[in-house]
C-alpha cells in the first residue's frame, strides 16, 4: 500500500512540475538605448518604471497580453547594442531601428512596426532646394541612425561632409542654429523637435530613403522562434489599432500608414 501511495505521489509531483514548467511565463530580455524622445528614454536607475516613449508603451502592451517576464537594459549606444544581442546578453535589440540591407546581413527582424522616411532638413529661409544645391556642404547627421549609412553612401556624388553627432538634440540645434547648413534624419524626428522644442525646419522635397522600423534577433532557431511569437502579438495589435495609437501619440500621426513592400521587411 506504501508502495502504491508512493508511486501515486511521485506521479502527481512529476505531472505538477511539468505543467508548472508548461506554464511559465517566458523570460527574456529588451536591449535598447534609452537616449531620445519619442523612440525610447530612460531615466534614473535605467529600469522599467524608468522607461518612456513609443518602444516603453509598445513593450507594455505586450507584456499586458502575453504575461511574459520580460526585463528591459539600457545600453549605451546602437552598437553596444547589437554587441549585447550578439553575445546574449539581451535577446531583443529595440530602438525603433530602420529595417536595412546591412542589419539584415548579421540578424533578423520582427515584421515592420511602422514606416518612416529619412530626409535632409535646412533651415526655411535657406537657399538650399536640391541635393546638388547642397554641392561640397557638411551634412549632420545621427551617428549610428539609418540616415548615416544612406548620407554617408551619396555623400561622394555630392562632395558632402558626413558629420556625425553622438547626441541627436545637439544636431538639431546646431542645425537651427546655422552651425550646420544641414542635417538628415527621419520625418517622424523632424516633426518632434519642431513641435516640442518650437524649432523651424524645411524638409527637401528628394527624400534620402524610406524604411520600414522593427525590432531586431539574433539569427539563431531559438530566436527565431521568440521573433515569430512576438511577431504574433504585433499582429493583434495592428489589427485592433494599439500600433497606430501610440505612433500617433509619440509622432502625431498614425505611423502604420507608411508600411511599405517597397522597402525592406526582414529577409527570413
Amino acid at each position: 500500500m506504501r508502495k502504491l501511495f508512493a508511486s501515486v505521489l511521485l506521479a502527481l509531483m512529476l505531472c505538477s512540475c511539468a505543467f508548472a514548467a508548461e506554464v511559465a511565463p517566458r523570460k527574456f530580455v529588451v536591449g535598447t538605448t534609452g537616449s531620445n524622445l519619442p523612440y525610447s528614454l530612460m531615466r534614473d536607475e535605467g529600469t522599467w518604471k524608468d522607461w518612456e516613449g513609443a518602444e516603453a508603451d509598445f513593450w507594455n502592451e505586450i507584456v499586458k497580453r502575453t504575461g511574459w517576464e520580460v526585463e528591459v537594459k539600457r545600453c549605451a549606444d546602437l552598437s553596444t547594442m547589437f554587441g549585447e544581442l550578439d553575445s546574449k546578453r539581451i535577446d531583443v535589440a529595440a530602438n525603433c531601428l530602420a529595417i536595412t540591407p546591412s542589419r539584415l546581413e548579421a540578424h533578423i527582424a520582427s515584421d515592420p512596426i511602422y514606416g518612416d522616411a529619412q530626409v535632409i532638413i535646412v533651415k526655411p529661409e535657406s537657399k538650399y532646394q536640391t541635393f546638388e544645391d547642397l554641392r561640397g556642404c557638411e551634412i549632420g547627421c545621427t551617428a549610428g541612425q539609418a540616415a548615416q549609412n544612406t548620407v554617408e553612401k551619396i555623400a561622394p556624388q555630392y562632395n558632402w561632409t558626413v558629420r556625425p553627432y553622438n547626441d541627436t538634440p545637439e544636431g538639431f540645434m546646431d542645425a537651427n542654429l546655422g552651425r550646420i547648413p544641414a542635417f538628415a534624419h527621419t520625418v517622424s524626428t523632424v516633426e518632434k523637435f519642431e513641435r516640442e522644442q518650437g524649432m523651424k525646419f524645411r524638409m527637401l522635397d528628394q527624400k534620402l530613403f524610406g524604411n520600414n522600423v522593427g525590432w531586431w534577433f539574433r539569427d539563431d532557431p531559438e530566436s527565431a522562434a521568440l521573433r515569430d511569437d512576438i511577431n504574433k502579438v504585433l499582429a493583434e495589435m495592428m489589427k485592433d489599432g494599439t500600433v497606430a495609437k501610440i505612433t500617433e501619440k509619440f509622432f502625431y500621426e498614425d505611423m502604420t500608414q507608411y508600411i511599405s513592400d517597397q522597402w525592406l521587411k526582414t529577409n527570413r
